[in-house]
């Protein structure tokens, strides 16, 4: 079997393309480098340097390999800068994964694994979320997700390629052999931003310390990459006996605060962190925690790696280890 990853020199992506390359599968990587990096690009894989919104680029990954299907987690990730800069979210997220889909058509290939967000559902009604919850994006960001897997549905009705959309909610973590982290060159999540914080002796920002939980700060679903990369294999084997297109959520179904995150952070890293305590940011939700039911008992899927302290613990042993990040800068 042979899958095209595209954003594979990404957080995600690169994890996702070792751990098909440990179940045997061949992996054919496709980014633009722009936000990935080289060396984060597992070996064994094949790198290929390019823009999935140039249609030559496209046409010469299918005429070079024949594929069984494709993983897309290729797109901008901010919430914040979306907002300020839509048409680069609805460009590069919608419009190129549009394009990406056509050169399928042409190639014959028709499985595809879509890198979605629980920004689809915006602030929510109740939690856990589940997937029938309204979706009602509060960014661009979360909007170009929906976008997709909206054409998605259509794609699949009219040209009978299928798919399955992942909801992420907060990926975090790193590889427990240290091999693989967070690199991300704007970062905006919280882990990676305490621990750089503590590492630079920098003050940590908390915005908003008056949030109706449990001690007046955003609660949020981790979820380890290894687990949300694992959800991916389940996804693909599914798709590989032709399973219909939908959606799934990709949480544990408990949150922790961000008071919660940040203390762990002090304790396993040992690092004296200082807080900034900010007034709350717009659209940041009080509470988002999954419901992955379905996905759990259609998949068997279940998380190993996302209690607290392990995430946190390979977060802190990859950025100990890479205090500027990847080597490639």
């Amino acid at each position: 079997m042979r899958v095209l990853v595209t954003g594979g020199a990404g957080y995600i992506g690169s994890q996702m393309a070792r751990q098909l390359l440990e179940n045997k599968i061949d992996v054919v990587v496709a980014d633009t480098l722009e936000n990935g990096h080289r060396a984060a690009v597992p070996k064994s894989a094949t790198l290929l340097v390019g823009n999935i919104g140039d249609e030559n680029f496209l046409r010469q990954i299918f005429a070079r390999d024949k594929f069984d299907a494709v993983m897309h987690f290729a797109g901008y990730i901010s919430m914040n800068e979306s907002i300020t800069q839509p048409g680069k979210y609805f460009r590069n997220n919608a419009a190129q994964t549009l394009n990406l889909l056509d050169a399928m058509r042409a190639a014959g290939v028709t499985r595809f694994i879509f890198s979605s967000s629980a920004g689809v559902y915006g602030n929510p009604l109740h939690v856990p979320i589940r997937e029938d919850h309204p979706l009602a994006p509060t960014n661009p960001y979360g909007e170009s997700k929906l976008m997709v897997e909206k054409l998605l549905r259509w794609y699949d009705s009219q040209h009978h390629l299928r798919s399955i959309s992942l909801r992420y909610f907060n990926a975090s973590g790193a590889t427990l052999d240290g091999a693989y982290g967070e690199d991300h060159p704007d970062e905006s999540h919280i882990i990676p931003l305490a621990l750089r914080a503590g590492m630079n002796d920098q003050p940590f920002q908390i915005f908003g310390t008056d949030y109706p939980t449990r001690d007046g700060t955003c609660i949020r679903d981790y979820v380890h990459v290894i687990d949300l990369c694992d959800a991916h294999l389940r996804a693909l084997d599914a798709l590989m006996r032709g399973h219909a297109t939908t959606a799934y959520n990709v949480g544990i179904g408990t949150g922790y605060s961000v008071r919660e995150i940040f203390d762990a952070v002090k304790k396993i890293s040992g690092l004296n962190i200082q807080t900034n305590l900010a007034p709350r940011r717009e659209g940041d939700a009080s509470e988002t925690v999954a419901d992955s039911t379905r996905l759990r008992n259609e998949f068997g899927w279940s998380p190993r790696y996302s209690d607290l302290e392990t995430i946190v613990s390979s977060a802190w042993a990859w950025h100990r280890a890479h205090p500027n990040g990847y080597a490639d800068k």
